[in-house]
C-alpha cells in the first residue's frame, strides 16, 4: 500500500499545509498512516506464519526418540530434580509455619511442581507411569493364575 502524492487534493483538509504549532501536516500524517497499515499488514503475516506453524507432539515424534528421552529422563531425573528442590528452597514459601516437617513437605511439593512443569517430563513421567501400570496389572494376573489347591482337598 503505497501512498501516491500525485492524488494529494489540496483542498483536503487532512493534507492542508500547516504551521508547527498545529501539529503535523496532512502529508506526513498520511505517510504515518500508510506506513502503519504496512506494519500492521506485515506484523500479521509474521502472526499468521507463527500460528500456521505445525507445532510437533509426543505423536508426531518417531518411537526411537520418544524411548530415548524417557531413557533420558529416567536418567538425569535425580539430579533435575535436586536443582528444583534447591529452586524450591531458595524460593518464597506459599505460608509459613513453625512446624519444620510441613516446611518441607512444601519445599517438596514446589519443587515437584517445577520439575514436573520443567520441558517435556510431564510427558514421559505419563509414559513411565503407564509402563509401571503394564507392569503391575501383568504381575496381578501372573499371581491370580498360581497353583492353588482345589477346594475338595483344602476342606476337611
Amino acid at each position: 500500500m503505497e501512498l501516491d502524492y500525485s492524488k494529494i487534493d489540496d483542498d483536503d483538509p487532512r493534507f492542508s499545509l500547516s504551521r508547527p504549532q498545529e501539529g503535523r501536516s496532512g502529508v506526513v500524517r498520511a505517510s504515518l498512516d500508510a506506513l502503519n497499515d504496512v506494519e500492521y499488514s506485515k506484523m500479521n503475516r509474521i502472526l499468521e506464519q507463527e500460528y500456521d506453524k505445525k507445532k510437533l507432539t509426543i505423536l508426531d515424534k518417531p518411537l526411537g526418540d520418544v524411548l530415548e528421552g524417557t531413557v533420558n529422563f529416567v536418567s538425569n531425573s535425580y539430579n533435575s530434580y535436586a536443582d528444583k528442590f534447591l529452586e524450591a528452597k531458595f524460593s518464597k514459601l506459599l505460608f509459613q509455619t513453625d512446624n519444620e516437617y510441613l516446611n518441607g513437605l512444601q519445599i517438596h511439593l514446589i519443587a515437584i511442581s517445577l520439575f514436573i512443569r520443567d520441558d517435556e517430563n510431564v510427558i514421559y513421567l505419563g509414559i513411565i507411569m503407564v509402563i509401571i501400570s503394564f507392569l503391575l496389572c501383568f504381575i496381578n494376573i501372573t499371581r491370580a493364575n498360581e497353583f492353588r489347591l482345589p477346594e475338595s482337598v483344602a476342606k476337611p
